[in-house]
């Protein structure tokens, strides 16, 4: 198995920003849509924007949503951006009920949904935001960015503080920004437009092991 990276192209946007992000940093990456080549990458990244349940649809379309599952169990890493980060939830609740990929613990909802009374909520939730980051929640792969560029209207609730490493806000509203779960580091902001931090950020992520 070469060390490489495979960017998962499924028809869900950014997929080429994401890849031209490695490439500057001297990764080798690829766009790959075929299930069957994934297990040939050494590291995996799901990129994306737009709807989650659009999103599902096409990874099962395309037979990609099994085969990501798999590279999970093997324990060699996997990136979500954005939308990405948002499928591999359990649920999205965006036109009814849709199921996630199931491997980070939480739910993606609409941002309106959480709104804190006498609170100014923009949606969406667009720009440059500062990260908190939780004391010693770290790794390799997560460089304490100070801001990051967000562009999203839903977000993931329900999750485990033990895995929730960094969080920003909106109209009172704490939005995980970074989750860290096993071999999966997932992003609610784009690394790809978040300045020299976030090329950092995609450039220690694909030296893990």
């Amino acid at each position: 198995m070469r060390r490489s990276v495979a960017v998962i192209d499924y028809g869900a946007g950014n997929i080429l920003n994401v890849l031209r992000a490695f490439l500057s940093q001297g990764i080798e990456a690829e766009l790959v849509s075929e299930p069957q080549e994934l297990r040939t990458y050494s590291h995996l990244v799901l990129p994306g924007v737009g709807s989650f349940v659009y999103g599902m649809e096409q990874l099962k379309q395309r037979k990609l949503g099994d085969e990501i599952v798999t590279f999970v169990q093997s324990g060699k890493p996997v990136l979500g951006i954005c939308l990405g980060m948002q499928l591999l939830a359990q649920q999205g609740f965006e036109n009814g009920t849709t199921n996630g990929l199931g491997l980070i613990t939480g739910d993606i909802v609409h941002l309106r949904k959480n709104i804190v009374s006498n609170q100014q909520l923009r949606v969406p939730h667009t720009g440059w935001s500062p990260l908190a980051w939780r004391p010693g929640g770290y790794s390799s792969s997560s460089p304490h960015i100070k801001t990051a560029y967000f562009n999203h209207s839903y977000f993931l609730t329900n999750t485990l503080e033990t895995e929730t490493v960094a969080t920003t806000s909106s109209g009172g509203v704490e939005i995980p920004a970074v989750i860290r779960s096993a071999s999966i580091l997932a992003t609610q902001f784009h690394p790809e437009k978040s300045g020299e931090e976030g090329l950092r950020l995609l450039k220690a992520w694909s030296l893990e092991k």
